[in-house]
């Protein structure tokens, strides 16, 4: 578009020269100018073609002042061209270069087309490695199983071949004793005939003491209660925490030592004699319960029911935990009495102490299964008390104090204290 102005603007200005320089050219040649001493014929054409020149040289200086492109066309065609052979080259070389870069691309594509096949090939041949490699490790962790059982198999083996081993030397050894002591078996027929004898005078012994026993339970069988039913027959306190065998060992000792305190009671002399039957189940549960617990545990033996003299005595076990109910000098039961001169002291003390009984047993002490008691007091402390009473009138305070510390267990010693209430 530019190019198109510039031809139009010049071709105008050609056409405005022209007739500018003939009007000039006619207008010297009316006038009949002369220069140079030329005809005014030649003067006319000089002036007209120097108006021309003029005017062309103006129109180009023009030009080439206000356009870049007509400076360019005027003065820097020849590095135009220079430029325009340089980048040809260039373009030539950057052409060439592309083409060889095509080439290179090509061949990274070749290569890149053979990379991915072999890349799928190769992932294709580890999903299959992946999935006979899992297939191996189950296989691993099955014989590492099946190992971990034969190992242990072949310990338990092991360990029971060392036991036969034991029991052949221990079963050698038992021949050998035996072979020795068949060796002196002669020599002691002699002594088994002796004991034999003995064996027998002691089995006649005992036909014609159980012939008297026989007889006399016969005739205790009358009437002679020596044991009621609910009596207590022993108190006693076993450690709890331990185990259960130590546990079994202690309660059999109390139930031993029971056995002894009835054989006396009845005055049976022969103290190998157990008289005192219980049932293995419940001495079982007994001794699991206390080993069970971290205390100290009160093992009290009563009798199931009636005993007649000469049967055994059927004991139950029965448990209660042992623990700390009044400390010495804790106050036990307080009670204000009115002590008038018609009054019984001997009642209000009995009373009284008929109070602290049902204080003590609500407290938590264990009482007499019979008789409902949980202790007592000698006849000089009651007398004693008595007499304090008696020297009393009016309002009068009583407390029971305990004596030293009491236990679950028991008894409850108590010390009476007398106090005049104003």
């Amino acid at each position: 578009m530019y190019g198109l102005a510039l031809i139009a603007i010049i071709a105008i200005m050609g056409g405005a020269i022209a007739y500018i320089g003939d009007k000039l050219g006619t207008k010297v040649g009316k006038k009949k100018l002369s220069m140079f001493g030329l005809r005014p014929k030649h003067t006319s054409i000089i002036v007209t073609i120097v108006t021309g020149i003029l005017i062309s040289a103006t129109t180009l200086g023009f030009m080439t002042a206000v356009s870049w492109d007509v400076r360019t066309a005027l003065f820097g065609m020849e590095e135009l061209k220079a430029e325009l052979l340089s980048l040809t080259t260039e373009v030539t070389s950057k052409t060439a270069d592309l083409e060889t870069s095509r080439a290179a691309l090509d061949a990274k594509n070749t290569e890149y087309t053979a990379i991915s096949a072999k890349v799928k090939q190769t992932s294709e041949q580890l999903a299959t490695i992946m999935d006979e490699l899992n297939e191996v490790i189950a296989e691993r962790d099955h014989t590492i199983a099946a190992l971990t059982t034969l190992q242990a198999d072949y310990a338990l083996a092991q360990s029971e071949l060392l036991s036969y081993q034991d029991n052949i030397r221990s079963l050698q050894a038992t021949k050998t004793e035996l072979d020795n002591r068949v060796a002196g078996l002669n020599s002691q027929i002699g002594e088994l005939n002796t004991a034999k004898t003995a064996l027998q005078s002691d089995v006649d012994r005992l036909n014609e003491l159980t012939s008297n026993l026989k007889k006399g339970l016969q005739i205790v069988r009358e009437g002679t209660v020596v044991f009621r039913t609910g009596e207590i027959l022993s108190t006693s306190l076993v450690h709890g925490g331990q185990t259960t065998e130590d546990t079994a060992q202690e309660l059999g000792g109390v139930i031993y030592n029971t056995n002894q305190h009835i054989l006396d009671k009845l005055n049976v002399t022969d103290k190998k004699l157990e008289i005192l039957w219980i049932a293995r189940s419940e001495f079982d549960q007994a001794a699991k319960l206390i080993a069970e617990t971290n205390q100290e545990v009160i093992v009290r033996i009563s009798t199931v029911g009636n005993t007649i003299y000469g049967e055994p005595v059927i004991g139950r076990i029965e448990l209660f935990p042992n623990y700390l109910v009044y400390s010495q000098g804790d106050p036990i039961y307080s009670d204000t009495v009115d002590i008038t001169s018609g009054s019984s002291a001997e009642e209000t003390v009995i009373s009284f102490l008929q109070k602290v009984n049902t204080a003590a047993v609500t407290k938590g002490i264990l009482p007499d299964p019979i008789q409902g008691t949980v202790g007592n007091m000698s006849g000089s402390q009651l007398f004693d008390t008595v007499s304090k009473v008696k020297r009393q009138s009016g309002q009068v305070e009583l407390t029971a104090v305990a004596k030293s510390d009491i236990y679950t267990a028991g008894p409850l010693q108590i010390e009476i204290r007398i106090k005049s209430v104003l």
